[in-house]
């Protein structure tokens, strides 16, 4: 099948948020977005989102890439993180921007050894080595051998002097760091809005789920009392809500105070 991508275009109605990215691929593949934040509330209302792909491009990455990049341009800086989930306006910074990036770890070891295996005296080196190589690593004193050795070598690399302690939690040091770091985080450009963002959306879906959870309950009352509840308590038990039972309730109410 002929590779391909395109552009798109998400709308939240929820919260009238867009968001606009692009994916090489295909368009049913279950791909949703590189935004962490968008993706947060698809998960919890993917209901409140539609997609609409608005460029295809069938070339390369890279012109695909360019292609978001024409949209996003569209967008206006004060526009970001507000009534889009976009925090930038640039296309190119992503991984796969890189064609060298497309490879994975294991094909970049493998290009990399085979082009020192090509070379006499690598290989030559490297077979002297394996044949002189103890390979028995379920023995206990090869073990203990290479644990001394390689705590031998991390203490030379790292030595005490120079490695980080770590802070306690409970400690002057911690606290003012703590509170430097939130400060910076405060005063960074859209940072209030986002954490604004997410606390309007955790909110929101506490609600929902508040209300999908209420909506499962009836009232029943057996005369003297009032319950709300999934069923019917039992025998003796009616639905809707007795008057005498709020009166009685509110009696009580008044009879404590």
């Amino acid at each position: 099948m002929e590779a391909y991508g395109f552009v798109y275009i998400w709308y939240n109605r929820k919260h009238k948020r867009w968001y606009v990215g692009s994916h090489w691929g295909t368009e049913d593949d279950g791909y949703i977005c590189s935004s962490r934040w968008m993706r947060r509330a698809y998960r919890r209302r993917p209901t409140d989102f539609k997609r609409r792909i608005i460029a295809w491009v069938s070339t390369s990455r890279r012109d695909l890439l360019n292609e978001e990049q024409r949209w996003l341009e569209m967008i206006k800086p004060e526009e970001l993180r507000i009534r889009y989930y976009n925090l930038m306006r640039r296309a190119d910074h992503l991984w796969f921007a890189d064609e060298d990036k497309l490879l994975t770890v294991s094909e970049k070891i493998a290009v990399s050894t085979k082009k020192a295996m090509a070379r006499s005296d690598v290989r030559e080196n490297y077979l002297n080595g394996l044949a002189k190589r103890d390979n028995r690593s379920s023995d206990p004193k090869v073990r203990e051998k290479r644990r001394a050795s390689m705590k031998a070598t991390m203490a030379e690399k790292f030595p005490i002097k120079d490695r980080r302690v770590p802070m306690k939690m409970d400690s002057a040091e911690y606290s003012e760091f703590m509170r430097r770091h939130a400060t910076e985080l405060w005063q960074r450009p859209g940072h209030r809005e986002s954490v604004g963002a997410k606390i309007s959306e955790a909110l929101a879906a506490t609600k929902e789920q508040r209300s999908a959870r209420m909506s499962t309950l009836i009232w029943f009352n057996d005369g003297a009392r009032n319950v709300r509840v999934p069923e019917c308590p039992g025998d003796g038990w009616q639905r809707g809500r007795a008057k005498v039972a709020r009166d009685l309730r509110m009696a009580r109410i008044r009879g404590s105070a």
